[in-house]
Parts: structure tokens; sequence; C-alpha cells
């Protein structure tokens, strides 16, 4: 057996440990807990039982990006009252200096959260206020809608992913779980909920200033802005008492048969394909073509196109293009020289970011006319959420779907980067059922966005690099990300790129480990993946098995190191206990026996 650690050299620390270790406050009171983490009051429970994943303050501007939020002081004090919290918040950047205060009074039965932020300099903005983070855990759940005209509606937090907001027009919303009654009401403005797992969030999200409204909205310095929401509780019938939850030092698992097989691993070109170092078995390189308005039509291609072909030719690997053009068929003879050798090709409108259906039976001719034998993919070149929006508009006769991922669309805490992962799951199982049965290639898998699908201001900007891409965070992440999306009909996931502040190699050659994790799996694709029998907490268990015997990836996505006991059976029992550290991943390797 082996057991070696994929670690790597650290990037810069300070801001690196800022965000895996954000201050962090417990706040209990009466029957109420809740967490004041970085600048949002997270995990509100009541008796124990999770009632919201968060309320917080956020500020977006007239491209939806949301200027990073910084916690300057914290008071907490309790009288008779009940218990008291004050916190002030800077959010800054894009342009935006914008300054809050938030309050929140905790009593016996009620929870009420105050807003008032105020805008430093002028700006404009698509969204100010508070938003509630409902946990996906909700799903089928039924609420009452209360609207402002007093009148009310029943409805449920919708199990399949939402393509449009499921609550309209909000006063309060009001549910009951185990015994207790609970009341959410909003003022200040008119609040709507919509299903954020689109985006991978792990959270149904209600907001204030409905989306039907124009946007953007200038802005001047001196503005003011004030909201709040009053979650009340009413214990009807009390439930048996949940016991807190410990914190996980050791996690115990059985392996046991066949739960999937392991996907084909990709990785996207990138500027810089050829200085990737040699990886075995990868399935492609992922070359992104984007016909920028104001430019030569195609300007570029050629080169990218040559880059990665070569880069690709040196890996053995296959050559998947997706191109971005409002002219699809016109583009054919761009692409022809290099069709013959790809394996997939997909074309998106540079402003719906989908594939288009009026042009798809063109394009399908004109490809296959050029000599292009492979899958012809259809789908989004962004989130799961313009496939899902998009669904009835696809080509009905696409050889497989795809769609690309990201965690920070919304949020850029760890917390919620990691919560993300089991939403992957769900939004592949989306496509799948939205396809009809038909494979779905997923990627490019980042940590950031690669553009912004949804600006108003049409300024293009260049992808920006997570500080945490060359940590081992990022291998643990890549492999709860590959064991999310190991499903029956994901055939591909395109991850990260191949070298650079976005990839998964250093422009030295020297692989990240997020590199050495992949080109790891990369040698596996279509072998077992067995199930995995125990709550892991939050560790990622992935264990594969393989002629020389069975590989099990293990990945911890906490703060804290874990002990991890693996049963494996295989003709007997072997049991064997790793440390895993924190943010860390490792592979076990167990030689088939006799």
């Amino acid at each position: 057996m082996s057991y070696p650690a994929l670690t790597g050299e650290q990037p810069e620390l300070s801001t690196v440990q800022d965000r895996l270790s954000p201050p962090c406050r417990h706040l209990a009171s009466g029957p109420w807990s809740a967490y004041l983490v970085g600048d949002e009051l997270a995990r509100i429970s009541y008796a124990g039982r999770p009632v919201l994943r968060a309320v917080k303050a956020v500020v977006r501007d007239q491209d939806w990006r949301t200027p990073p939020a910084r916690l300057r002081s914290v008071e907490v004090t309790e009288d008779h009252a009940g218990l008291h919290v004050r916190w002030l918040v800077e959010f800054t950047g894009y342009g935006v200096e914008y300054n809050g205060v938030l309050t929140a009074l905790f009593t016996r039965d009620r929870l009420n959260i105050e807003f008032e932020g105020t805008a430093a300099l002028p700006f404009r903005r698509n969204r100010i206020g508070l938003v509630v983070l409902h946990p996906p855990t909700d799903a089928g759940r039924g609420v009452v809608v209360d609207h402002p005209d007093g009148g009310t509606t029943q409805a449920l937090f919708p199990h399949a992913i939402s393509p449009h907001q499921p609550f309209m027009d909000i006063a309060a919303l009001n549910w009951s779980d185990a015994g207790t009654a609970f009341r959410l009401s909003f003022s200040g403005e008119v609040f709507e909920t919509e299903d954020q797992r689109n985006w991978t969030d792990a959270s149904y999200k209600t907001y204030g200033t409905p989306l039907a409204r124009p946007f953007p909205v200038d802005v001047a310095a001196g503005d003011t802005v004030r909201q709040s929401v009053l979650l009340q509780a009413t214990t009807q019938e009390p439930a048996d008492p949940v016991p807190s939850a410990a914190a996980i030092d050791v996690v115990t698992a059985r392996l046991g048969g066949q739960a999937g097989r392991v996907p084909g691993l990709a990785v996207a070109a990138g500027t810089d394909p050829e200085l990737l170092p040699g990886i075995p078995s990868l399935d492609a390189f992922l070359v992104e073509l984007v016909e920028k308005p104001g430019d030569s039509p195609r300007r570029g291609w050629a080169a990218q196109l040559q880059a990665a072909a070569a880069a690709a030719a040196v890996q053995g690997a296959g050559l998947d293009i997706r191109a971005t053009t409002p002219d699809p068929v016109g583009a054919v003879a761009d692409l022809a020289p290099y069709l013959a050798r790809a394996k997939r090709l997909a074309v998106f409108h540079p402003a719906s970011h989908v594939t288009g259906p009026d042009t798809w039976p063109e394009l399908k001719a004109a490809v296959r006319e050029a000599g292009y034998e492979g899958e012809l993919l259809a789908g989004s070149r962004s989130h799961f959420t313009e496939l899902n929006r998009n669904s009835g508009r696809m080509p009905s006769e696409p050889d497989a779907l795809t769609f690309s991922i990201t965690p920070q669309m919304h949020s850029t805490e760890v917390a919620h980067i990691v919560e993300s992962v089991p939403m992957q799951r769900i939004a592949a199982q989306n496509a799948l059922r939205l396809g009809g049965g038909r494979p779905l290639h997923v990627g490019p898998v980042t940590l950031l966005p690669r553009f912004n699908a949804v600006a108003t201001s049409g300024a293009a900007e260049e992808a920006e690099a997570d500080e945490l891409q060359p940590h081992p965070f990022a291998a643990a992440w890549l492999l709860a990300s590959i064991s999310a999306l190991t499903v029956d009909g994901v055939e591909s996931v395109t991850y990260f790129e191949a070298s650079g502040p976005r990839g998964i190699s250093d422009r030295s050659g020297r692989l990240y480990p997020a590199g050495r994790l992949l080109k790891e799996l990369a040698g596996l694709r279509g072998a077992a993946v067995l199930s995995v029998d125990g709550d892991t907490g939050p560790v990622s268990l992935y264990p594969v098995q393989s002629p020389a015997g069975t590989v099990v990836f293990a990945g911890n996505l906490s703060a804290s190191a874990v002990g991890v006991e693996i049963c494996l059976v295989d003709g007997k029992a072997v049991r064997q206990r790793l440390a895993l550290e924190p943010w860390s991943a490792v592979v076990v390797r167990f030689p088939a026996s006799g």
C-alpha cells in the first residue's frame, strides 16, 4: 500500500488563510443558534434544527458583479430584551464603495435582522439589500406565500431545478417543520425567490428588487437603502430535542460494489497548452473560440486551434472545439482544417450563450461535409441556468448536451464553494433529464467564472484567477467534483486550464496538486468506481477498481484534520487508517491480492 499526499508549493498564505479560516463567531440565545462567518449570519437553527442557510447583505453592480465584503467590526451585547448583534461591512471593488450596518436581535421566538446601506461613491447597481438563503434540503417543502396585496399562494420548494422564480411578489413566507411554524416576513422592498442550484449554489435565494424592474439603476453618493427580515417561530407540537453535531475527528467507510465508472477527464487549452506535462489517457484539450464584438470575424482562431491541436497530438488526446459566433455556418470554413481531428464540437451564440436552433440543420450539414465525424453538442457555454431556461429551444437531435460550472457566480466564500459540490450532481442529473438520456459532457469546470454571462455594460473582461488554484484545496475540491459528476450518462468532464494561474500546472511545467490528481485519475478512465457506505462528513472517498488493485482517492474539504478508517472487502476484510490534513487530498493503493 502507498499513501502519497497531493501537496505542492503554497501560494501567498495571508490571503489564502483568510479565506480558508474566516472569522467565525457562534451566537446562541434561547432556542436560537447561528454563526457570524465573515459578513454573513450563517447556519441559523431553532431548537437544534436548521432553518436558514444564511442571511446577508449584498451589493451587485451593473454587471451583476459582487464587490467583496469586508467585516469591519462586530459588537455583541445581551440584556433583558435579548441578544443584540451589530456588525459593520464595507463593500469595495469594481468602482463601488458602499458601507453597510447590520443588526440582529434574538428573542425567545423571533430573530429580527435589519440592514442600512449607504453609497460612498456614485455607481450603477442591479441590486442592493438583504438576501435569505434557504437550504437545498427544503426541496419539496410546502410553503404559503403572502403577497403585498393581502393574497396568498400555496407552493413548494421545487425538487427539479426551477428555471425561473418559484415564488414571486413576496411579503412573507410561511412553513412548518418538526412541530414548529415559521414565518419569514420582509420589509423595505418586494422580494422573490430563485433556485440558485441553477448555478450550483447550495440554496434557494429570496432577494429584494424583482428582476422584472428595469436595471441597472443609478446610485448617487449618500443614497441609502433600508431593509429588514423577521423570522418568527411558534412551537405547535414540541419535537424531540436534536443533539448538537459533534466535530468529526474520524470517519469510517466500507467499500462496496460498483457504483459508476471514471468519466473521461479533459482540460481547457487556455493560452499555453503546450506547457502541460504529459498526462497519459487525457481525454481532450478543449479549445474555446470566441468571436468578440468589434473584432474581425474569427480573429485569432487559427492560432488557438493550431496550439490546441499540437498539444493534443503530443499528449495523444482528443480535440474538443467550442466556438462562439453569430455565424455558425460561416465559421465552418475556419474550423475545417481541424474538424477531422476533433472528437467534439459545440457552437454557441454570443448573445444567448446557448446553441441556436435556427442554424442547426445547416451547421450539421456543413460540418459533416467538411469531414467532421465526432459528436455535435448542443447546450450552454455558461451555467446550467441557460440550458435550463432554454431547454425548449435546444436543437431536437444533438448527439449530446453540455454546460459549464463555476461555484463562485454569487459567493466567493470557501464554505459556499465546498457546499456547491453536491449541487453539481443535481445539475448533471437535471441536464440528463432535459436531454432525454443523451450523453452529457460537463465543462469547463473552473473555480472562478471564465466570463460574465450576465453583464449589461458590454465590457469584456479577462478571466480572473483564484489564488486557491495552486493550493491543495483545489485538489480536494477537484476530487469531490469528479465524485459528484460520476453519474451514468456523464461521459466527460473538463477542468480548469492546461497551465498558468487558472491551470493545473505552472508555466515551468510543474503540476499543481490538482494536476497531479487529475493525472492519476485520467489514467483510470472507464474503471469501476466502488460505492462507499458510511457518513464521511467533509471527506470525499473515490475508490477505483483497477487491474493492479484498488486505488482510493481521499480528500478533506474542511479546516480540521480528519482520520479515515477504510474497510476494503475483497475476499477478506482489510482495514486501513489514514490521516487527512485540512484542505488536502491523498491517494492510497491496495495491490490486487494473489
